[in-house]
């Protein structure tokens, strides 16, 4: 290297010195730069294929598969596992990466006639082994269902929704279904199995309700319309649902939009949780409840996204609801800007849900009828059995959940170093670097 006479010793060191500093920041920019493309990925749950599911009254658990990237697939199915007569129809209409859901049914004939859930329209991702599908889906490489929850990965799972004004019948919640299980593949959910449920939107309450267990708050980071929230929840568990035999529920409540002694969540928005810290909060909770030895051996199986609604006192239901998206990613920062749905905010009709049936006796554990239900539906080829709980009764009144009462959380603007941050500020440095040395050559 030539020196300018007036660079000496000092500044063949300093030359040194920035030529290595130069050398790690590239290596450095290089080494992340894959790993901040795949972590900008965002990978969509909903299929932007145009295809409109029509299911009657009469076939409650119609299915289309969607077709993902990867190879991955995803399920639809309006689900009506309560109903067994009426008139009508569900339309399910895939568009340009939307899912909206059109309910229209009258003269509701319910299988368990004391249950307030007609049906939970949704999509599925996973391992469904038991009824009433008995399926799978294809899954991306990186969350292969079913897998150990010990390997979970840090993947941001975010929804866009808009729940419509109710014409006639109700919006029990809008939520994430998700199940873990002991046994991969089984066709039998048993005790040893827990089902957790995350109420973004929540319509009924389940405070003080017999057989349901009133636990603590628990604090997790949630994605709310671009901001990330330590929002508490409210925890409810069941500890066996229907029966002795049943499964674990666990329900998750937002305590946001207080109004009427219950927290309601929000009808719309885009709304995000960490997998794995909802599976951490999950074994918590289970471990907590039942003991340590409860954490261990649980496998992630199945995820569900969609809404329980209900009819109107005679009968019918004439509701819709929008998943505008539903992605996942390592990193929020692939997410950008969400716009908010915006949609004529709705009055939510409350369910105030009371029991007035007993439920089957169980051992010492309480047990208890909920917002799940337990349905046994025979088709001409197999006899399925479909478990979601409901406890409730029938009192209604309207209320409109604007105010926030209890904000236990604190809210923060969201940011997140990235590799992408990384290898840009690494980049940025290294052309500081070499401007200087040249400088200095010049000088």
């Amino acid at each position: 290297m030539v020196l300018s006479p007036r660079c000496g010793r000092g500044c063949r060191v300093l030359s040194s010195w920035a030529l290595s500093l130069l050398a790690v920041l590239i290596i450095l920019a290089l080494a992340v730069a894959p790993q901040a493309s795949a972590q900008s990925t965002v990978y969509p749950m909903i299929s932007n294929v145009s295809y409109t599911l029509f299911s009657t009254a009469q076939n409650i658990y119609n299915i289309y598969t969607m077709n993902l990237p990867q190879g991955a697939t995803a399920m639809i199915s309006p689900m009506m596992w309560n109903l067994i007569g009426g008139s009508g129809n569900v339309t399910m209409t895939l568009s340009d990466g939307h899912l909206t859901v059109d309910i229209d049914i009258t003269n509701v004939v319910r299988s368990l006639t004391a249950t307030p859930v007609v049906g939970f329209p949704d999509i599925m991702y996973g391992d469904y082994s038991w009824g009433p599908f008995y399926a799978r889906t294809s899954t991306y490489s990186f969350l292969n269902l079913p897998m150990p929850t010990s390997q979970v990965p840090s993947m941001w799972s975010v929804v866009s929704y808009s729940l419509s004004p109710p014409s006639a019948g109700s919006f029990n919640d809008f939520s994430y279904d998700i199940w873990f299980v002991r046994q991969p593949g089984t066709t039998t959910l048993g005790p040893g199995d827990v089902e957790l449920m995350l109420w973004m939107f929540a319509n009924q309450s389940l405070a003080g309700l017999p057989y349901w267990v009133t636990w603590h708050p628990v604090i997790m980071p949630t994605f709310i319309n671009g901001q990330v929230e330590d929002l508490t929840y409210e925890v409810y568990i069941l500890p066996r649902v229907a029966s002795s035999s049943g499964w674990m529920l666990i329900i998750l409540i937002p305590e946001v939009n207080y109004a009427d002694g219950m927290y309601h969540g929000y009808t719309q928005g885009v709304y995000g949780v960490n997998l794995s810290d909802l599976v951490s909060t999950t074994l918590n909770i289970v471990g907590e409840f039942n003991g340590t030895q409860w954490e261990q051996g649980l496998y992630l199986s199945a995820i569900q996204v969609g809404a329980e609604v209900d009819a109107s006192a005679n009968g019918v239901m004439s509701l819709s609801f929008t998943i505008y998206s539903w992605d996942l990613s390592s990193s929020l920062s692939a997410f950008g800007n969400y716009t908010v749905p915006t949609t004529t905010t709705s009055t939510p009709t409350t369910t105030s849900t009371t029991v007035t049936s007993t439920p089957t006796s169980v051992s010492t554990t309480t047990t208890s009828t909920s917002t799940t239900t337990s349905t046994s539906v025979t088709s001409t080829s197999t006899t399925t059995s479909t478990s979601t709980t409901t406890s409730t009764s029938t009192s209604v009144s309207t209320t409109t959940p604007t105010s926030t009462a209890k904000t236990s959380y604190s809210r923060r603007t969201f940011f997140t170093v990235t590799p992408t941050i990384v290898a840009a500020v690494a980049a940025v440095i290294a052309v500081a670097v070499v401007a200087i040395l040249m400088f200095r050559r010049r000088g």
